[in-house]
Protein backbone atom coordinates (compact mmCIF):
# COMPACT_ATOMS: atom_id res chain seq x y z
CA UNK A 1 0.00 0.00 0.00
CA UNK A 2 2.86 2.36 1.03
CA UNK A 3 4.40 1.40 -2.24
CA UNK A 4 1.51 2.53 -4.17
CA UNK A 5 1.28 5.60 -2.44
CA UNK A 6 4.93 6.43 -3.28
CA UNK A 7 4.47 5.51 -6.55
CA UNK A 8 1.14 7.47 -7.52
CA UNK A 9 2.90 10.47 -5.71
CA UNK A 10 5.61 10.20 -7.46
CA UNK A 11 3.37 10.66 -11.05
CA UNK A 12 1.91 13.13 -10.21
CA UNK A 13 4.85 15.24 -9.43
CA UNK A 14 6.56 14.03 -12.76
CA UNK A 15 3.01 15.61 -14.21
CA UNK A 16 3.53 18.57 -12.34
CA UNK A 17 6.73 19.21 -13.56
CA UNK A 18 5.39 18.61 -16.69
CA UNK A 19 2.94 20.60 -16.88
CA UNK A 20 4.99 23.47 -15.30
CA UNK A 21 7.72 23.04 -18.27
CA UNK A 22 4.48 22.72 -20.74
CA UNK A 23 3.55 26.12 -19.73
CA UNK A 24 6.89 28.00 -18.88
CA UNK A 25 9.34 26.31 -21.53
CA UNK A 26 7.68 23.89 -23.53
CA UNK A 27 10.31 24.34 -25.90
CA UNK A 28 8.96 27.69 -27.05
CA UNK A 29 11.79 29.82 -26.04
CA UNK A 30 10.13 33.53 -26.10
CA UNK A 31 8.76 34.99 -23.26
CA UNK A 32 5.59 35.83 -25.43
CA UNK A 33 4.64 32.07 -25.61
CA UNK A 34 4.05 31.67 -22.07
CA UNK A 35 0.26 33.13 -21.87
CA UNK A 36 -2.42 32.23 -24.32
CA UNK A 37 -3.22 35.85 -25.60
CA UNK A 38 -7.02 37.34 -26.00
CA UNK A 39 -5.60 39.08 -29.28
CA UNK A 40 -5.81 37.31 -32.53
CA UNK A 41 -2.43 38.32 -34.45
CA UNK A 42 -3.51 41.60 -36.30
CA UNK A 43 -5.03 40.65 -39.75
CA UNK A 44 -3.73 42.45 -42.76
CA UNK A 45 -5.15 42.83 -46.11
CA UNK A 46 -3.84 41.84 -49.38
CA UNK A 47 -3.12 45.47 -50.01
CA UNK A 48 -0.76 45.81 -47.68
CA UNK A 49 1.53 43.27 -48.25
CA UNK A 50 1.54 44.08 -52.21
CA UNK A 51 2.95 47.49 -50.20
CA UNK A 52 5.21 45.77 -47.58
CA UNK A 53 8.69 46.18 -46.65
CA UNK A 54 10.36 42.98 -46.25
CA UNK A 55 12.58 43.11 -43.20
CA UNK A 56 15.85 41.18 -43.32
CA UNK A 57 15.59 36.74 -42.83
CA UNK A 58 12.23 36.72 -43.11
CA UNK A 59 10.23 33.72 -44.26
CA UNK A 60 7.04 33.85 -46.07
CA UNK A 61 4.59 30.93 -45.68
CA UNK A 62 2.28 31.03 -48.47
CA UNK A 63 -1.38 29.31 -48.16
CA UNK A 64 -3.98 29.84 -50.97
CA UNK A 65 -6.01 26.53 -50.09
CA UNK A 66 -8.94 26.55 -47.61
CA UNK A 67 -7.67 23.68 -45.96
CA UNK A 68 -4.40 22.58 -44.05
CA UNK A 69 -4.30 25.55 -42.34
CA UNK A 70 -3.65 23.68 -39.03
CA UNK A 71 -0.30 23.06 -39.72
CA UNK A 72 0.72 26.87 -40.24
CA UNK A 73 1.45 27.46 -36.05
CA UNK A 74 3.38 24.79 -36.15
CA UNK A 75 5.84 25.40 -38.82
CA UNK A 76 5.62 29.38 -37.73
CA UNK A 77 7.15 28.12 -34.08
CA UNK A 78 10.00 26.18 -36.02
CA UNK A 79 11.04 28.58 -37.77
CA UNK A 80 10.55 31.25 -34.64
CA UNK A 81 12.79 28.78 -32.91
CA UNK A 82 15.58 29.20 -35.19
CA UNK A 83 15.49 33.08 -35.02
CA UNK A 84 13.90 34.43 -38.43
CA UNK A 85 10.63 37.09 -39.08
CA UNK A 86 7.59 35.19 -40.00
CA UNK A 87 4.77 36.87 -42.73
CA UNK A 88 2.23 34.40 -43.37
CA UNK A 89 -0.24 34.65 -46.64
CA UNK A 90 -3.17 32.65 -46.12
CA UNK A 91 -6.79 31.98 -47.90
CA UNK A 92 -9.28 34.04 -45.73
CA UNK A 93 -10.39 30.53 -44.39
CA UNK A 94 -7.20 30.24 -42.57
CA UNK A 95 -6.42 33.31 -40.65
CA UNK A 96 -8.27 31.57 -37.61
CA UNK A 97 -6.11 28.52 -37.35
CA UNK A 98 -2.87 30.63 -35.51
CA UNK A 99 -5.51 32.19 -33.30
CA UNK A 100 -3.82 30.81 -30.54
CA UNK A 101 -0.27 32.24 -31.32
CA UNK A 102 -0.01 35.21 -29.70
CA UNK A 103 0.86 38.36 -31.17
CA UNK A 104 4.47 38.98 -31.80
CA UNK A 105 6.15 41.59 -33.52
CA UNK A 106 8.79 38.90 -35.26
CA UNK A 107 5.22 37.32 -37.25
CA UNK A 108 2.92 39.22 -39.45
CA UNK A 109 -0.21 37.71 -41.20
CA UNK A 110 -1.74 38.87 -43.98
CA UNK A 111 -5.15 37.79 -45.45
CA UNK A 112 -6.53 36.95 -49.22
CA UNK A 113 -10.21 37.44 -49.98
CA UNK A 114 -10.08 35.63 -53.56
CA UNK A 115 -6.93 33.91 -55.29
CA UNK A 116 -7.53 36.75 -57.92
CA UNK A 117 -6.41 39.09 -55.68
CA UNK A 118 -2.86 36.83 -56.77
CA UNK A 119 -3.35 36.67 -60.60
CA UNK A 120 -4.48 40.00 -60.97
CA UNK A 121 -1.56 40.99 -58.98
CA UNK A 122 1.52 38.65 -60.63
CA UNK A 123 4.46 41.08 -61.24
CA UNK A 124 4.05 43.07 -58.16
CA UNK A 125 3.76 39.38 -56.40
CA UNK A 126 6.79 38.17 -57.65
CA UNK A 127 9.08 40.91 -56.74
CA UNK A 128 7.67 40.56 -53.28
CA UNK A 129 8.22 37.14 -52.97
CA UNK A 130 11.49 37.12 -54.52
CA UNK A 131 13.08 39.39 -51.47
CA UNK A 132 12.11 36.36 -49.10
CA UNK A 133 14.82 34.13 -46.92
CA UNK A 134 12.79 31.41 -48.15
CA UNK A 135 9.10 30.61 -48.99
CA UNK A 136 7.37 27.70 -47.38
CA UNK A 137 4.18 26.69 -50.02
CA UNK A 138 2.49 24.81 -47.54
CA UNK A 139 -0.10 22.59 -49.66
CA UNK A 140 1.40 21.40 -52.57
CA UNK A 141 -1.31 19.39 -54.75
CA UNK A 142 -2.26 19.53 -59.00
CA UNK A 143 -4.72 22.71 -57.99
CA UNK A 144 -2.08 24.69 -55.80
CA UNK A 145 0.69 23.74 -58.86
CA UNK A 146 -0.99 25.98 -61.39
CA UNK A 147 -1.08 29.12 -58.81
CA UNK A 148 2.66 28.91 -58.08
CA UNK A 149 4.16 28.18 -61.50
CA UNK A 150 2.70 31.57 -62.26
CA UNK A 151 4.24 32.77 -59.66
CA UNK A 152 7.31 31.47 -60.51
CA UNK A 153 7.96 29.74 -57.07
CA UNK A 154 9.21 26.11 -58.69
CA UNK A 155 12.03 28.52 -60.86
CA UNK A 156 13.58 30.08 -56.82
CA UNK A 157 16.29 28.69 -55.12
CA UNK A 158 14.50 29.87 -52.06
CA UNK A 159 11.33 27.55 -52.55
CA UNK A 160 10.66 24.95 -50.31
CA UNK A 161 7.30 22.36 -50.52
CA UNK A 162 5.28 20.48 -48.40
CA UNK A 163 3.43 17.68 -49.23
CA UNK A 164 0.75 16.39 -47.04
CA UNK A 165 0.24 13.33 -49.55
CA UNK A 166 3.97 12.37 -50.70
CA UNK A 167 1.89 10.55 -54.26
CA UNK A 168 1.82 14.45 -56.00
CA UNK A 169 5.33 14.82 -55.41
CA UNK A 170 6.03 12.98 -59.04
CA UNK A 171 9.17 12.55 -60.43
CA UNK A 172 9.42 16.58 -62.02
CA UNK A 173 10.56 17.17 -57.98
CA UNK A 174 13.67 15.03 -57.97
CA UNK A 175 15.88 17.75 -57.67
CA UNK A 176 14.19 19.05 -54.94
CA UNK A 177 14.24 16.39 -53.18
CA UNK A 178 18.10 15.99 -53.67
CA UNK A 179 17.90 19.63 -52.79
CA UNK A 180 16.41 18.51 -49.32
CA UNK A 181 13.69 21.31 -50.10
CA UNK A 182 10.41 18.85 -49.96
CA UNK A 183 9.36 18.70 -46.30
CA UNK A 184 6.78 15.84 -45.35
CA UNK A 185 4.16 15.20 -42.36
CA UNK A 186 5.36 11.95 -41.78
CA UNK A 187 8.35 9.56 -41.91
CA UNK A 188 8.26 8.81 -45.49
CA UNK A 189 10.15 7.00 -48.18
CA UNK A 190 11.35 10.43 -49.29
CA UNK A 191 11.67 14.11 -48.32
CA UNK A 192 12.25 15.51 -44.83
CA UNK A 193 9.52 15.03 -41.75
CA UNK A 194 8.37 18.70 -40.25
CA UNK A 195 5.94 17.69 -38.46
CA UNK A 196 4.07 21.20 -36.96
CA UNK A 197 2.39 19.86 -34.35
CA UNK A 198 2.12 22.93 -32.55
CA UNK A 199 -0.97 24.99 -32.04
CA UNK A 200 -0.35 27.66 -29.37
CA UNK A 201 -0.58 27.83 -25.60
CA UNK A 202 -2.39 24.41 -24.11
CA UNK A 203 -3.55 23.81 -20.83
CA UNK A 204 -3.52 20.44 -19.30
CA UNK A 205 -6.03 19.38 -17.19
CA UNK A 206 -7.05 16.44 -15.39
CA UNK A 207 -9.14 13.33 -17.00
CA UNK A 208 -13.22 14.46 -17.17
CA UNK A 209 -14.87 12.31 -14.97
CA UNK A 210 -17.36 12.16 -17.83
CA UNK A 211 -14.72 10.55 -20.18
CA UNK A 212 -14.72 12.44 -23.80
CA UNK A 213 -13.59 11.34 -26.96
CA UNK A 214 -12.90 13.10 -29.79
CA UNK A 215 -13.20 12.09 -33.55
CA UNK A 216 -12.69 13.95 -37.07
CA UNK A 217 -15.50 13.15 -39.57
CA UNK A 218 -13.89 12.18 -42.99
CA UNK A 219 -15.29 10.67 -45.78
CA UNK A 220 -14.41 7.38 -46.99
CA UNK A 221 -14.08 6.81 -43.26
CA UNK A 222 -15.85 3.76 -42.18
CA UNK A 223 -17.65 4.39 -38.67
CA UNK A 224 -19.92 1.30 -38.15
CA UNK A 225 -17.04 -0.47 -35.40
CA UNK A 226 -17.26 2.95 -33.61
CA UNK A 227 -21.37 2.75 -33.41
CA UNK A 228 -21.25 -0.80 -32.27
CA UNK A 229 -18.68 -0.02 -29.72
CA UNK A 230 -20.93 3.04 -28.43
CA UNK A 231 -23.95 0.99 -28.21
CA UNK A 232 -22.06 -2.13 -25.90
CA UNK A 233 -20.59 0.88 -23.74
CA UNK A 234 -24.01 2.89 -23.75
CA UNK A 235 -25.96 -1.20 -22.92
CA UNK A 236 -23.21 -1.44 -20.16
CA UNK A 237 -24.18 2.19 -18.61
CA UNK A 238 -20.73 4.03 -18.87
CA UNK A 239 -21.03 7.63 -18.58
CA UNK A 240 -18.67 8.89 -21.43
CA UNK A 241 -19.85 10.91 -24.88
CA UNK A 242 -18.24 10.99 -28.29
CA UNK A 243 -17.59 14.81 -29.67
CA UNK A 244 -17.09 14.93 -33.59
CA UNK A 245 -15.93 17.47 -35.44
CA UNK A 246 -15.91 17.87 -39.42
CA UNK A 247 -18.37 17.88 -42.66
CA UNK A 248 -19.38 14.60 -43.38
CA UNK A 249 -22.56 14.09 -45.02
CA UNK A 250 -22.75 9.87 -44.68
CA UNK A 251 -21.62 10.50 -41.01
CA UNK A 252 -23.69 12.62 -38.57
CA UNK A 253 -26.54 12.55 -35.87
CA UNK A 254 -29.22 10.99 -38.37
CA UNK A 255 -27.00 8.21 -39.56
CA UNK A 256 -26.51 7.41 -35.84
CA UNK A 257 -28.85 4.79 -34.64
CA UNK A 258 -31.73 6.66 -32.07
CA UNK A 259 -30.58 4.20 -29.14
CA UNK A 260 -27.19 6.17 -28.73
CA UNK A 261 -27.86 9.69 -30.16
CA UNK A 262 -27.73 11.20 -26.93
CA UNK A 263 -23.78 9.66 -26.65
CA UNK A 264 -22.97 12.13 -29.61
CA UNK A 265 -21.88 15.30 -30.10
CA UNK A 266 -21.66 16.51 -33.55
CA UNK A 267 -19.98 19.93 -34.93
CA UNK A 268 -20.15 20.29 -38.49
CA UNK A 269 -18.65 23.77 -38.98
CA UNK A 270 -16.17 25.35 -36.37
CA UNK A 271 -13.64 28.05 -36.64
CA UNK A 272 -10.09 26.53 -35.70
CA UNK A 273 -10.36 28.19 -32.58
CA UNK A 274 -13.46 26.06 -31.61
CA UNK A 275 -11.45 22.91 -32.44
CA UNK A 276 -8.76 23.41 -30.28
CA UNK A 277 -11.16 24.36 -27.51
CA UNK A 278 -13.14 20.94 -27.99
CA UNK A 279 -9.69 19.12 -28.08
CA UNK A 280 -8.36 20.61 -25.29
CA UNK A 281 -11.03 19.62 -23.01
CA UNK A 282 -11.11 16.00 -24.32
CA UNK A 283 -9.89 13.15 -22.67
CA UNK A 284 -8.84 10.96 -25.71
CA UNK A 285 -8.37 10.95 -29.51
CA UNK A 286 -10.33 7.99 -31.78
CA UNK A 287 -8.33 7.14 -34.99
CA UNK A 288 -11.02 5.64 -36.61
CA UNK A 289 -8.29 4.01 -39.20
CA UNK A 290 -9.25 1.11 -40.84
CA UNK A 291 -6.62 -2.08 -41.71
CA UNK A 292 -8.88 -3.58 -44.19
CA UNK A 293 -9.61 0.16 -45.63
CA UNK A 294 -7.35 0.37 -49.06
CA UNK A 295 -7.79 4.45 -48.62
CA UNK A 296 -6.84 4.16 -45.03
CA UNK A 297 -3.64 2.29 -45.59
CA UNK A 298 -2.50 4.97 -47.93
CA UNK A 299 -1.82 7.04 -43.84
CA UNK A 300 1.11 4.80 -42.63
CA UNK A 301 2.43 5.25 -46.42
CA UNK A 302 2.27 8.08 -47.84
CA UNK A 303 -0.05 10.47 -45.73
CA UNK A 304 -0.72 11.95 -41.98
CA UNK A 305 -3.85 12.05 -40.67
CA UNK A 306 -4.23 15.11 -38.83
CA UNK A 307 -5.55 13.45 -35.68
CA UNK A 308 -2.30 12.26 -34.88
CA UNK A 309 -1.10 16.06 -35.01
CA UNK A 310 -3.78 16.90 -32.40
CA UNK A 311 -2.46 14.16 -30.21
CA UNK A 312 0.88 15.66 -29.97
CA UNK A 313 0.32 18.91 -30.34
CA UNK A 314 -2.65 18.77 -27.19
CA UNK A 315 -1.17 15.59 -25.45
CA UNK A 316 -3.91 13.75 -26.17
CA UNK A 317 -3.81 9.76 -25.95
CA UNK A 318 -4.74 8.17 -28.97
CA UNK A 319 -7.41 5.40 -29.39
CA UNK A 320 -5.92 3.68 -32.69
CA UNK A 321 -5.38 0.32 -34.24
CA UNK A 322 -2.43 -1.77 -33.86
CA UNK A 323 -1.55 -1.99 -37.55
CA UNK A 324 -1.11 2.17 -37.34
CA UNK A 325 0.00 2.09 -33.81
CA UNK A 326 4.03 2.34 -34.66
CA UNK A 327 4.02 4.47 -37.69
CA UNK A 328 2.80 7.38 -35.81
CA UNK A 329 4.88 6.30 -32.89
CA UNK A 330 1.79 5.27 -31.01
CA UNK A 331 2.38 2.20 -28.19
CA UNK A 332 0.53 0.98 -25.19
CA UNK A 333 2.80 2.85 -22.81
CA UNK A 334 1.66 6.42 -24.33
CA UNK A 335 -1.90 5.26 -26.34
CA UNK A 336 -4.54 2.74 -25.94
CA UNK A 337 -3.95 0.38 -29.05
CA UNK A 338 -6.65 -2.19 -30.16
CA UNK A 339 -6.15 -5.07 -32.53
CA UNK A 340 -9.12 -7.00 -34.71
CA UNK A 341 -11.55 -4.59 -34.38
CA UNK A 342 -11.90 -4.45 -30.60
CA UNK A 343 -12.56 -0.99 -30.46
CA UNK A 344 -14.71 -1.38 -27.60
CA UNK A 345 -12.41 -2.51 -25.45
CA UNK A 346 -10.12 0.03 -25.62
CA UNK A 347 -12.89 2.92 -25.66
CA UNK A 348 -13.71 0.88 -22.02
CA UNK A 349 -10.06 0.89 -20.79
CA UNK A 350 -9.82 4.73 -21.68
CA UNK A 351 -13.56 5.10 -19.36
CA UNK A 352 -12.12 2.96 -16.43
CA UNK A 353 -8.70 4.69 -15.89
CA UNK A 354 -7.72 6.52 -13.04
CA UNK A 355 -6.13 9.45 -13.15
CA UNK A 356 -3.06 8.98 -12.22
CA UNK A 357 -2.62 6.06 -15.33
CA UNK A 358 -3.90 8.78 -17.54
CA UNK A 359 -1.18 11.64 -16.66
CA UNK A 360 1.25 8.59 -17.38
CA UNK A 361 0.17 8.19 -20.87
CA UNK A 362 0.79 11.77 -21.15
CA UNK A 363 3.61 12.38 -19.95
CA UNK A 364 4.94 9.31 -21.89
CA UNK A 365 3.27 10.92 -24.93
CA UNK A 366 5.33 14.09 -24.29
CA UNK A 367 8.36 12.34 -24.90
CA UNK A 368 7.11 11.36 -28.28
CA UNK A 369 6.31 15.20 -29.14
CA UNK A 370 9.90 16.11 -28.13
CA UNK A 371 11.39 13.10 -30.14
CA UNK A 372 9.83 14.81 -33.64
CA UNK A 373 10.51 17.85 -32.01
CA UNK A 374 14.00 17.28 -32.54
CA UNK A 375 13.66 15.60 -35.52
CA UNK A 376 11.84 18.35 -36.99
CA UNK A 377 14.84 20.44 -36.42
CA UNK A 378 17.17 18.73 -37.80
CA UNK A 379 15.60 18.16 -40.74
CA UNK A 380 14.90 21.45 -41.32
CA UNK A 381 18.55 22.37 -40.35
CA UNK A 382 19.72 20.61 -43.72
CA UNK A 383 18.05 23.50 -45.72
CA UNK A 384 17.74 26.23 -43.35
CA UNK A 385 20.28 27.29 -40.79
CA UNK A 386 19.88 28.83 -37.49
CA UNK A 387 20.46 32.65 -37.09
CA UNK A 388 20.05 33.01 -33.83
CA UNK A 389 20.87 31.41 -30.50
CA UNK A 390 17.64 29.42 -28.90
CA UNK A 391 17.68 26.23 -26.65
CA UNK A 392 16.16 23.74 -27.81
CA UNK A 393 16.49 21.11 -25.86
Amino acid sequence: MVKKLIKNNIIILILILLIKFHNHSQQYTHKKFLIRSKNHLIKRKFNEFLNTTIKNNTILILEIKSYHHECIPGFMKYLFDLGYNIDILVYKTGFDAVSWFPENKKVRLFIIDKISQVLSNIKNVISIIKKYKFVLLQTMDKMSLKVYEKLELLKFNNTIFVFHELSNADINYYKYFIQNRIWTLGNFSKGLQVNPFYFGDIKLTDKNNKTRFFVTSTTKRNYTNLLKSVQSLKNEKFNFEVIVIGRNKFFNITSVPKTIQSIFIFKQRVTYSELYKTVENSDFIILTLNPESKNDNLYRKSKVTGSAQLSYGFLKPCIIAQEFAYFYNFDDKNSLIYNHFNLYSAMKKAILLNNNEYKQLRINLYKIRKKLYSISIKNIKKLIPEISHFNLA
